[in-house]
């Protein structure tokens, strides 16, 4: 698939899950690529029927998305692609504040979940572009090459945040913000060995692990219990350890970021060595 039909596909979908047609979509694209134009030209290049362009077209009108240039005949402008993402952001503001608003005053003594599981490959994605938006301070992964491309985007807005971003992958990463540890082993060859999976930990407080199988029967759970993090955690600080002895890269400074919440092995380690040889010296 060429590259702008590939993006094209990637706005009509993105359209769909906001509540729009593919149609809508298709049009909206139409015009925005040849404008002003009129709704005959529409059906032409979009591919939407004559018999259905000016019901899309109202549609699109009604919703601020379009606008008349002329009436006579009608040709239509559409509206920015800036000011068309700041009318949609706003909509969804306004609409999930009123559904919170109203959620929160019907219920009633609802306990609050810290661990539950996630089903499907598209529901893991949007856990994972969830809890990276939310993050504050930091954000560590373990993941493959096609995971990580379909998480560039909310990672990037992440950085621009000021968020602390590192990302471990035995395959080779794509260009995403922070620090990248990679044995760079292209995906096809490590596929038929192991599935694809990822780790992900937001703040060092909550954690999304599991299985990455681009299918519906995907499993993997998100958890802000403290057992369950500090094991993603441990998982991270393993694979970087691992990374760091084999490359020959330095990645104490990564590892001691992530230690710092962790039980002080090594020491309590080697205090307790130091304590047995204290107490062979007092027999003797």
């Amino acid at each position: 698939m060429a590259p702008e039909m590939e993006l094209e596909e990637r706005v009509v979908m993105a359209m769909k899950q906001l509540g729009f047609t593919a149609s809508d979509a298709r049009t909206y694209l139409s015009l925005l690529k040849n404008h002003p134009a009129t709704g005959y030209e529409l059906a032409a290049s979009s591919g939407v029927p004559r018999s259905a362009i000016y019901t899309v077209l109202n549609r699109l009108e009604s919703k601020g998305l379009i606008t008349l240039a002329q009436r006579k005949p009608a040709r239509y402008q559409p509206l920015s692609p800036d000011r068309l993402f700041s009318l949609i952001e706003s909509r969804f503001a306004k609409s999930l504040d009123d559904l919170k608003t109203s959620l929160n005053g019907l219920a009633h003594n609802v306990p609050r979940v810290s661990t539950w599981t996630v089903q499907g490959y598209t529901a893991l994605m949007d856990q994972a572009r969830a809890l990276i938006a939310e993050a504050t301070r930091s954000i560590h992964l373990s993941l493959w090459r096609r995971e990580a491309k379909r998480l560039s985007e909310p990672l990037l807005r992440a950085a621009e945040a000021g968020v602390e971003i590192v990302s471990f992958s035995f395959t080779p990463l794509p260009d995403i913000p922070g620090q990248r540890l990679s044995y760079e082993i292209p995906e096809p060859e490590l596929e038929p060995y192991w599935p694809h999976r990822i780790i992900l930990v937001a703040d060092r407080s909550r954690a999304l692990m599991g299985g990455a199988e681009d299918s519906g029967e995907n499993h993997a759970v998100v958890s802000e219990e403290a057992a369950l993090v500090e094991m993603a955690i441990s998982n991270i600080v393993l694979d970087i350890t691992l990374y760091g002895n084999r490359a020959g890269h330095d990645t104490a400074e990564v590892i001691l970021g992530l230690t710092e919440y962790l039980a002080p092995l090594e020491e309590l380690i080697a205090g307790k060595t130091k304590n047995k040889g204290d107490r062979r010296r007092k027999k003797s």
